[in-house]
């Protein structure tokens, strides 16, 4: 008799060759897919069955995380992380690492502020670990916007070891935006987008560069930056947070010693500030940052100082994020923008509507009239002189 299995010569049935058949282009087409099935860990078998792949972050750390199409829930060690992410694919987004004004939430993804707020560690802060197990996230980036650090890479091990949640830590310094957009839109699953970016933020950088970067140091216009309520905080040119400057082709005047605090802001006394006489100033805001801009316009112990005298006090914009400086990431890009265009307009000669609303849409997924864009820009609104 024969078996279901075998004919009675030992040849293989149509049904034995089938099963045979399928197991075998199976095996064909997914190398190491028995070897998953064995208990045999390869990269192959982790992504078909398991949902997980390997990636070697900027630290060097091996990280595994899912894979793309199983991703769907991610946080951020910060705000400076956070952009990257809704930038890319909003949806992925699973909280929020700032608490947003609606001022700032009338220029994001829709649905931003039914995200929770968990935390972050920049600023000495922290990120609550129940709940963002409890929200389910599967990856959390953590993006440094200096040199990655032995210190960086304990603090998200530390993330990691406590919550079982993947972090992959990303260099994201200035000349790095581009491959750090390359780098975590390949994780996500959204490299055309990431590409797109990364080469529009590229095309930028060339341009200023192009346009100022020949500029002698003796015929730079000279600015201040003034930060704080008083306006008696600036970063000098070593700190991150005057990188922008240097590269618009500013005369930065503030010869101050690199705040060790880590995040920036130098005392300066009046007298100096009045000694280097800057040519422009740049402010923060008196609304949403607390600053001094109006302070500085109309006081009259800074109306001998040449800014002054000349209408040249620029309020930086801030909404979502400060065009220049916090966070030190892509929004830099646009500051970039507006500084070599407001230092030398004849040199970088770009209509800033046009670019602010181009730089909204394609980052921030908001669609600006011209209107909105010249209320941005505020009193830095061409031409610049005093308004």
């Amino acid at each position: 008799m024969q078996t279901n299995q075998q004919s009675a010569s030992g040849g293989i049935t149509r049904r034995s060759f089938i099963k045979f058949g399928g197991a075998a282009a199976l095996t064909l087409a997914l190398p190491g897919a028995l070897s998953a099935l064995t208990g045999c860990r390869s990269e192959a078998g982790d992504a078909f069955f398991r949902g997980e792949r390997k990636v070697v972050d900027h630290a060097g750390r091996e990280v595994v995380i899912p894979t793309t199409d199983k991703l769907e829930r991610i946080y951020f060690t910060s705000g400076l992380a956070e952009i990257y992410v809704f930038s890319l694919a909003p949806e992925l987004q699973g909280g929020c690492a700032y608490q947003f004004t609606d001022e700032e939430l009338a220029y994001l993804p829709d649905d931003m502020d039914k995200l929770k707020y968990m935390g972050s560690l920049a600023g000495g802060g922290e990120i609550d670990l129940e709940m963002l197990m409890a929200e389910d996230i599967q990856l959390v980036f953590d993006v440094s916007a200096v040199a990655i650090s032995s210190s960086d890479i304990s603090t998200c091990n530390n993330l990691q070891d406590q919550t079982g949640i993947p972090v992959v830590m990303v260099d994201g310094s200035f000349t790095n935006v581009m491959n750090a957009y390359r780098f975590i839109g390949d994780i996500m699953g959204q490299t055309a987008r990431a590409e797109k970016i990364a080469a529009y933020c590229e095309g930028i950088y060339n341009d200023v560069r192009a346009a100022v970067g020949d500029i002698p140091d003796d015929q730079k216009v000279s600015l201040y930056y003034a930060e704080g309520p008083f306006g008696l905080a600036s970063e000098p040119n070593e700190s991150l947070h005057a990188r922008t400057f240097a590269e618009a082709g500013a005369r930065n005047v503030a010869a101050v010693p690199v705040s060790t605090s880590g995040y920036g802001m130098s005392s300066v006394s009046l007298e100096s500030v009045i000694q280097w006489d800057p040519e422009v100033i740049i402010a923060w805001d008196d609304v949403i940052r607390g600053g001094a801009d109006e302070i500085i316009r109309t006081s009259s112990d800074w109306a001998v100082i040449r800014a002054v005298r000349d209408g040249r006090v620029y309020t930086m914009p801030n909404a979502p994020f400060a065009w220049c400086d916090r966070p030190p990431g892509v929004n830099r890009f646009l500051g970039l923008q507006w500084v070599a265009n407001m230092l030398y307009p004849d040199r970088y000669d770009v209509d800033m509507v046009e670019e602010v609303k181009r730089f909204y849409s394609l980052l921030y997924w908001c669609d600006i009239t011209d209107d909105q864009a010249k209320d941005l820009l505020g009193n830095s609104y061409p031409p610049y002189g005093k308004r």
